[in-house]
């Protein structure tokens, strides 16, 4: 498997939760489907990436290929989680000094 079409599936589906947060701006009940959304897309982008591109995921099936997707695009919500912390730390730090 080429592990280079994984990173690309984070980020996109990164990108689409951000992309979210723009649209539904001042709007924090709708940021609990941000996961949801982004392991829908990652889904997707699995599948689509699969049927275009099989070689590059090489996986024997649809099924693997979605599971993946959507593994990526839950990993998604995580990487937003952790630059997310690293930030509010930092911010209060410096509210500390």
């Amino acid at each position: 498997m080429n592990f280079y079409c994984i990173p690309i599936i984070v980020v996109c589906c990164y990108l689409i939760g951000e992309l979210f947060k723009l649209i539904f701006f001042n709007k924090q009940n709708t940021y609990k489907y941000i996961p949801i959304i982004t392991a829908l897309a990652g889904g997707l982008l699995g599948v689509a990436i699969f049927f275009t591109n099989p070689e590059i995921l090489a996986v024997d099936n649809a099924w693997s290929a979605l599971g993946i997707g959507i593994v990526s695009g839950a990993s998604a919500t995580g990487a937003n989680q952790i630059i997310k912390q690293i930030f509010t730390n930092k911010q209060e730090d410096h509210k500390n000094d």
